[in-house]
């Protein structure tokens, strides 16, 4: 496993003044963090004029994200990171959201105001005042609490979803670091310490495999740097797939380039950026390694970590496994697919021609108006997807009014199963006709007639 990185802070001070406005916003920002701490908020209200003005005039600096290597990383990726993590911090509540304590105050106004107090506290200027168990308390629950480190933990897992979102596992994957280090004061204020992003780069390596006689390349997976942890293979431990495999063992993940064309076709919902994270999560944090009929094992994408969208198969050589393809949920190959084909006796053939290997069948096809088929997919166990499937399209994109609903391609594929039916129904009165007894007769043989 990679060397967990630490974090080590040195809160510093300079001469600058807060406007009034800063410090009343401080004031309020201080109160939610003595709350964020479990603390009575109205500890502050104790302070004196000077307390005051030092703790809530140490402000950190906005957070700062940028590549660790200029030019290393296409600009437009890095403003959407930076812009979209900085809206998120703005929206996003730490800790109880009655407290209404943003990530964004807590990283500029909260955690300045309460180093600032645990700091002043050290160098004794509550020290013989009434404040000083004031102080105490705060600086105690300070050491106990490292805020620094587990404190931000929801924004680095949405930057961690963005920088894997924009990484691509057969040509470059993106990471990042994650620390507090002292400012560049641009800000008016005591300027202690600042959040710095820093995104990382790596390019993918390959290896040539030949599986069925047929030798094509495959790129080695990759953990990017996450903020928590440096790079790393991406590896899948031999007892998921071999039960009786020594627990320490494990294969190298590769993936073939066809598998993401496969993904992107048949999981034809998601977004560019959204596939890149989903099959980066599946392969790596979420891996669930299923059997299917004949012993044939399989990876399991996941929505939600929950609910099965389609399956991923590999072979084995060596101390590698390789990711080959990927397979829809209807695929008769899979667990789910396999009893769908029996219930609806459908073919290959069918599955393709109707779409439901397209996950967008899911949700454009109105059920209701299919009773046979909606029964069907409740008793193979997809239902359950299709309606995790629908909460997952953004409502908020459609125009009001609109309906996902295709009424075209539910009246295509109702036809599709109303003719079914009634070839089934008439198949059945043909054998009900060949099943009919005529009434037994004597059957007296005709004299053979010679003719001359």
């Amino acid at each position: 496993m990679a060397k967990k990185k630490h974090t080590h802070y040195h809160p510093v001070q300079t001469k600058k003044k807060v406007s009034q406005s800063q410090q009343e916003h401080c004031y309020i920002v201080a109160k939610k963090m003595l709350r964020f701490y479990e603390l009575d908020p109205n500890l502050i209200d104790s302070f004196t004029k000077r307390q005051k003005q030092l703790t809530l005039n140490t402000i950190f600096e906005i957070p700062s994200i940028k590549p660790e290597k200029e030019n290393s990383i296409p600009r437009p990726f890095v403003n959407e990171i930076r812009t979209t993590t900085l809206n998120y911090m703005k929206k996003t509540y730490a800790g109880d959201p009655e407290n209404q304590l943003t990530y964004y105050e807590l990283a500029t106004c909260g955690m300045g105001f309460i180093l600032a107090v645990a700091g002043f506290a050290d160098t004794g200027l509550f020290t013989g005042t009434l404040q000083e168990e004031s102080a105490r308390m705060v600086h105690e629950t300070i050491l106990k609490k490292e805020v620094f480190k587990e404190g931000f933990d929801d924004v680095l897992a949405h930057v961690r979803f963005l920088t894997r979102s924009y990484s691509q596992v057969n040509f470059r994957l993106y990471g990042f670091e994650y620390s507090w280090e002292r400012g560049s004061a641009k800000i008016a204020g005591m300027v202690a310490m600042q959040m710095k992003i820093r995104l990382t780069v790596q390019d993918c390596e390959f290896k040539m495999f030949t599986h069925h006689n047929v030798e094509r390349k495959a790129f080695r997976l990759i953990l990017t740097a996450d903020g928590l942890y440096l790079p790393s293979w991406a590896i899948i431990l031999k007892s998921k797939i071999f039960p009786k495999a020594k627990k320490e063992d494990f294969f190298d993940i590769y993936i073939q380039s066809h598998v993401l064309h496969r993904f992107k076709e048949r999981i034809d919902l998601f977004a560019p950026n959204d596939r890149n994270f989903l099959i980066q999560y599946t392969l790596t944090n979420a891996q669930r390694v299923i059997t299917t009929s004949g012993n044939q094992k399989l990876l399991a994408c996941m929505l939600y970590s929950k609910y099965p969208i389609g399956y991923f198969t590999f072979f084995i050589q060596g101390d590698d496994i390789v990711i080959n393809t990927f397979l829809p949920l209807a695929s008769e190959n899979t667990p789910e697919g396999e009893k769908l084909h029996k219930l609806l006796q459908l073919g290959k053939e069918d599955v393709i021609y109707l779409g439901m290997d397209k996950l967008s069948f899911y949700t454009q096809v109105d059920f209701e108006q299919i009773p046979v088929l909606k029964q069907a997919l409740i008793e193979a166990g997809f239902w359950e997807t299709k309606v995790a499937l629908d909460n997952s399209v953004d409502k908020e994109a459609l125009e009001e009014g609109d309906n996902p609903i295709d009424e075209n391609r539910t009246r295509f594929v109702k036809h599709f199963f109303d003719k079914q039916e009634e070839h089934r129904r008439s198949m059945g009165e043909e054998d009900q006709t060949s099943d009919i007894q005529m009434p037994s007769t004597t059957v007296t043989a005709f004299p053979t007639v010679s003719i001359p």
